[in-house]
């Protein structure tokens, strides 16, 4: 089994495993290859070298000492806690190869609880080792020139990180940037094959006759793929089986509906309108709601669509029957993916019904972003807004009479966002500020 089809749960672990071997390498290579870790601290030996960096058998690095300058007069203790110990200048007057009495020394005398150094600790408030006093913090030493004026050193204040901390440091940033290109390409490879899952569920739900899911990626997608491949099998099945039955039954109907309008000829005109009138209803009626399961159906045809020339022409069929449409072309074209004949059944049913219902339609093209925004607007009575979504509901009519001369089955609009559904956008309606309604129709530009 390939790596990337595992379980997410056992490639997370293998994440896991991998980045606590690359931290664990790092850190193994800090201590192997990196010096310890040493506290900053000066001997006699460090102050004899900063005072006389000629001194014989000095270091070619000079200690961590800064050399204050020249000084008239010797330094004194600057503050209870800087005291001075005869033994320790003693011994500093002996590397430098001088008289005690022109050596001066001064240190802080609380290094003693310094690990790992407190064991150590000298009675006189200095670790000691060797024999040799250790100075961790504020060292202030001086010596007596042949001009009678002193050279004076002085310890530089501690650095707020260390040397070794700063090394670890670097190395822990090294880790991540091994590590994060590792995730990077871990997450990336992880999402990508649950995005493209998104993508098809999406366009899955827009049309039932798209394509099957990619069965890729972790355990977990491809189980989940595979059942909604099956889903979309049955669904289509179904949706097939009841669009054949409605064809069927509509078919079916046609034979007696016939024999009723041609018996009901020889009847008395009274009898015979009303009846005709039925006939007539019946037949609208199963035409109409075969056309609406149809039109739930998918994209078969997708071919490039100038919105705006489509709507133009069913503009201009409208206004030639007497129909007050009124439309503002678009500046640029605005070509969206998608079936021809679709689209302009779907502009014809809003056209339609804002005609019917309002008296006549506002109509607008234009690109908004990534989208061709089509828009009908009316001036009619409206509807209230809590009532707005159910117009779109199959057989809900806004105009709440049954009559046929008043209103139609309440398919119009219901047709028409199962189309704007089917390519893969949207329709919405909105009140006006003054009455009216306003459907706002979305599409994917191509």
């Amino acid at each position: 089994m390939r790596p990337r089809s595992l379980p997410i749960f056992w490639q997370t672990q293998l994440l896991i495993i991998a980045s606590l071997l690359v931290a664990q390498i790092v850190i193994t290579g800090l201590f192997l290859l990196g010096p310890p870790p040493r506290p900053d601290f000066a001997s006699l030996r460090d102050v004899a070298e900063a005072l006389q960096p000629r001194l014989p058998g000095a270091r070619s690095e000079p200690p961590r000492l800064a050399l204050i300058g020249i000084a008239g007069q010797p330094p004194v203790a600057g503050g209870d806690d800087m005291v001075s110990d005869p033994g320790f200048t003693a011994g500093l007057a002996r590397y430098l190869a001088l008289p005690p009495a022109r050596v001066r020394l001064f240190y802080e005398a609380d290094q003693s609880q310094t690990f790992p150094y407190r064991r150590m600790a000298d009675t006189r408030g200095v670790p000691m080792r060797h024999g040799e006093p250790l100075f961790f913090n504020t060292v202030v030493a001086a010596i007596e020139r042949n001009d009678g004026r002193w050279r004076v050193m002085r310890s530089p204040p501690k650095p707020l990180l260390s040397a070794w901390q700063r090394r670890s440091l670097l190395w822990f940033a090294i880790c991540a940037l091994v590590m994060l290109p590792i995730a990077y390409l871990f997450t990336r490879r992880l999402t990508r094959p649950i995005r493209r899952f998104a993508a098809a569920v999406e366009e899955l739900g827009h049309d039932p006759e798209a394509p099957p899911l990619p069965v890729e990626g972790p355990a977990e997608l491809r189980l989940t793929a595979a059942a909604l491949n099956a889903m979309r099998l049955r669904l289509r099945d179904y949706l097939g089986e009841r669009t054949a039955m409605i064809g069927a039954i509509a078919h079916d109907l046609r034979t007696p509906l016939a024999r009723i309008a041609f018996r009901i000829e020889a009847a008395p005109p009274e009898l015979r309108d009303p009846i005709q009138a039925d006939v007539e209803q019946m037949r609208a009626m199963v035409a109409a709601t075969v056309g609406y399961l149809r039109s739930g159906g998918s994209v078969h045809d997708r071919a490039p669509v100038d919105l705006g020339d489509l709507v133009a022409r069913v503009a201009a069929h409208t206004a030639e029957m007497g129909a007050i449409v009124r439309f503002d072309a678009p500046l640029a074209p605005c070509v969206v993916p998608g079936d021809a004949v679709g689209l302009e059944r779907m502009v014809e049913n809003l056209v339609d019904n804002a005609v019917k219902y309002g008296g006549g339609a506002e109509l607008a093209v234009e690109r908004s972003g990534a989208a061709v925004r089509f828009t009908v607007a009316d001036r009619g009575p409206g509807i209230a807004a809590d009532r707005i979504e159910q117009l779109f509901r199959p057989f809900e009519r806004g105009e709440p009479s049954r009559s046929r001369a008043t209103g139609g089955l309440g398919l119009g609009l219901a047709i028409a966002r199962a189309i704007a559904t089917a390519h893969g956008g949207s329709l919405v309606a909105h009140g006006r500020a003054g009455g009216g309604l306003e459907m706002e129709c979305l599409l994917p530009a191509e």
